[in-house]
């Protein structure tokens, strides 16, 4: 342990100095010495890792207790053993509150600096110790919930977050590669000009292309030192970067395999520019991005897995839907339709990406509950019985209990399928939500389904003119429909930026 200790003595007196070398060398540490506190931090501000700091007190320019604090900022590891001839409380005080661990009466003795020597290395130990053991729950945690996490953009951010917060970085990207595997894109970036974010790098090609191509990670840690990576970099700002491979763990499928698909190995680079301290990044900072890439990598794939399990579900459902509506010539197609109208209205209306989201999905599906309703009920050409009636508006429940058992609807997708014929007032069905009961979702459903049936023909009459549906969705508006909802349908209707037949 000696020989890996390295120990920087700070006195201005010569005599000192060489006094503890000898002694301290004796031991077998490494010793450098230092005759000021400007001389003392750029040792520490180099490469060599010091352990311990002895430092005189009473010095010129700057004193023992001003070294230790500025040492905090440059070498927050080092621990700091002060040495004064004057051992009063309030020396020994000031130099606690700056982060001395001990202190030594001069003249010392051979047994004082060995126990100080000996004390401070052993407290070095506990805290490299508890530092590895919290860097590594850390990383657990990190594991955990980069596992937990099933949205491929939310996975990327809380990965580039994870790691630029974990190596003390302030710029960085985590790019993908594209479908075909030739290039990467930017998928979620921090600090990065506008213009580079929106880069394509062709793999092979730049910093990130070299290593999704060779699936290696890069450290450099000053790029002015390596002539071929500077002719790799395109335009980097900063001297100092880690790059790093997202490398696939899924075994090739058996198709792919048989038809000699070429699949890449490499999904993605992660990339950390600019250490917030100013400092290069080291090994340790490759490690540990190297860790959280592996678990990224891994659950960017289970993620997309799922999703490709979860499409090919709503597909199916979505199937039906259609089967439903083939039955019917005046139908067919509606479902569709009203999801087209509905995304259209939500991002006119600037919805959340969740509430797009929703109605993305749940769109399709709002009439499967049809499934259980007679077609001579459903395709009656003239008004329906009231049992006939009673039957008709159920459908938003059977469809709500079809759709139940699906893992992948949330609450608020089953609700959007439930509500689809709820009123503002308070009067729809199935049961009688009003006002800011309805949420924002569902409230566009409403008027898109209204607004279908409107511009299409039906066996008891002709679509509604254009007028006509501006007129009945503003004679309606507060009352069957959302105020604000029929008013963006009225505004595209007018700007002939939605079908008014099917």
């Amino acid at each position: 342990m000696a020989q890996d200790t390295k120990i920087l003595v700070v006195d201005d007196e010569i005599v000192i100095r060489a006094l503890l070398v000898d002694i301290l060398t004796e031991e077998g540490y490494q010793v450098e010495t230092a005759s000021s506190g400007k001389m003392a931090l750029d040792f520490l501000k180099g490469p060599d890792g010091f352990v311990i700091l002895f430092t005189d007190i009473m010095m010129p320019e700057m004193n023992g207790i001003e070294l230790i604090r500025e040492a905090r900022k440059v070498a927050p590891s080092v621990i700091p053993i002060v040495m004064t001839a004057f051992a009063t409380l309030d020396t020994a005080r000031a130099a606690v509150k700056e982060g001395a661990y001990d202190y030594v009466l001069k003249p010392f003795s051979l047994s004082e600096i060995k126990l100080a020597v000996t004390n401070a290395i052993e407290r070095h130990r506990l805290e490299h110790d508890n530092a590895r053991l919290r860097e590594i729950t850390e990383l657990f945690n990190i594991s955990e919930s980069i596992a937990a996490i099933r949205d491929e953009r939310q996975l990327l951010n809380f990965v580039l977050q994870a790691a630029l917060e974990r190596v003390g970085a302030e710029r960085g990207s985590v790019m993908i590669t594209t479908p075909d595997g030739q290039a990467l894109e930017v998928a979620v970036s921090v600090g990065i000009p506008e213009e580079n974010a929106r880069s394509v790098v062709e793999v092979g090609s730049g910093i990130s292309g070299w290593v999704a191509q060779h699936g290696r990670p890069l450290l450099v840690e000053n790029i002015n030192d390596n002539p071929g990576v500077v002719e790799m970099s395109r335009r980097l700002q900063d001297a100092s970067f880690i790059s790093v491979p997202l490398e696939r763990k899924q075994p090739l499928s058996y198709d792919a395999l048989v038809l000699g698909l070429e699949i890449p190995r490499v999904i993605g680079v992660i990339n950390v520019n600019k250490k917030k301290s100013g400092r290069q990044f080291s090994e340790g900072d490759l490690k540990i991005l190297s860790i959280i890439a592996n678990h990224a990598a891994a659950a960017l794939e289970n993620v997309r897995l799922i999703k490709n399990v979860e499409d090919a579900h709503l597909a199916t459902l979505q199937s039906m839907a259609l089967l439903l509506e083939a039955k019917d010539a005046y139908t067919h197609g509606h479902s569709e339709r009203v999801r087209n109208h509905c995304l259209k209205v939500a991002r006119r209306m600037g919805m959340s990406e969740q509430d797009i989201e929703i109605l993305r999905v749940a769109a399709p599906l709002h009439d499967l509950g049809k499934i259980g309703v007679k077609d001579d009920v459903l395709n009656k050409n003239g008004a329906p019985t009231v049992d006939e009636w009673g039957m008709i508006k159920r459908h938003p429940i059977l469809g709500y209990d079809v759709l139940v058992p699906v893992r992948l609807l949330t609450r608020e997708h089953l609700n959007l399928v439930r509500g689809h014929h709820e009123r503002i007032d308070g009067s729809g069905y199935p049961d009688g939500l009003g006002g800011d009961q309805i949420p924002p979702a569902t409230q566009v459903i409403i008027v898109a389904d209204a607004y279908d049936a409107m511009a299409s023909d039906r066996a008891y009459r002709p679509a509604l003119s254009p007028d006509m549906i501006i007129s009945q969705l503003r004679r309606f508006s507060g009352t069957q429909f959302s105020h604000k909802v029929a008013e963006v349908f009225v505004g595209l209707i007018e700007k002939g930026e939605l079908p008014l037949r099917a």
